[in-house]
């Protein structure tokens, strides 16, 4: 549950079924990076009190659906990484955008006939649209890259936020 998108924890949460998209599993790949910092970070002296968000995510991934969504606004508004915070900001972004335009894509899609011209102009159109997203997303990523770089090992980017958030 930790790494589900916002889109499908929502769905969980109001017992609602919806088309589980690759916005989706886009979208997981931004938790299990988040994950990393947060695992490989925690026990280093001075990263929890640099970055308040570490024990906020611990403490979202410890419970319910509930808790679980509270991550969203955590890496949102709490989250301080020197290194990776506003590429996380940025994928964040995308991504809300991303869930609504996802959700009108794939609102009706559940009562189509499977072999309809229908279902494949909407998958189509679903696929087109992912395209462009996960493109962005990668642009994105790579803009930052060159930042990340500057850090030879986990310490040093642990250093970096320790010095800039203390």
């Amino acid at each position: 549950m930790p790494f589900m998108s916002m889109r499908l924890l929502t769905a969980w949460q109001v017992q609602r079924t919806i088309i589980h998209t690759a916005l989706d599993d886009l979208e997981s790949f931004l938790w299990v990076l988040i994950w990393g910092i947060v695992y490989a970070s925690k026990n280093i002296e001075g990263a929890m009190a640099a970055n308040d968000g570490i024990e906020l995510m611990l403490q979202a991934w410890s419970g319910d659906v509930m808790c679980n969504r509270a991550k969203c606004s955590t890496a949102e508004y709490s989250w301080k990484d020197a290194v990776f915070g506003d590429l996380i900001k940025e994928w964040l972004k995308i991504f809300q955008k991303a869930n609504e335009e996802n959700r009108q894509l794939t609102e009706n899609m559940s009562f189509m006939h499977l072999d309809s011209q229908e279902w494949n102009d909407a998958c189509n159109k679903l696929e087109s649209y992912c395209k462009d997203i996960y493109k962005e997303v990668l642009e994105s990523g790579f803009r930052y890259l060159d930042e990340v770089r500057k850090y030879s090992d986990w310490d040093k980017v642990v250093s970096a936020n320790v010095s800039r958030f203390c």
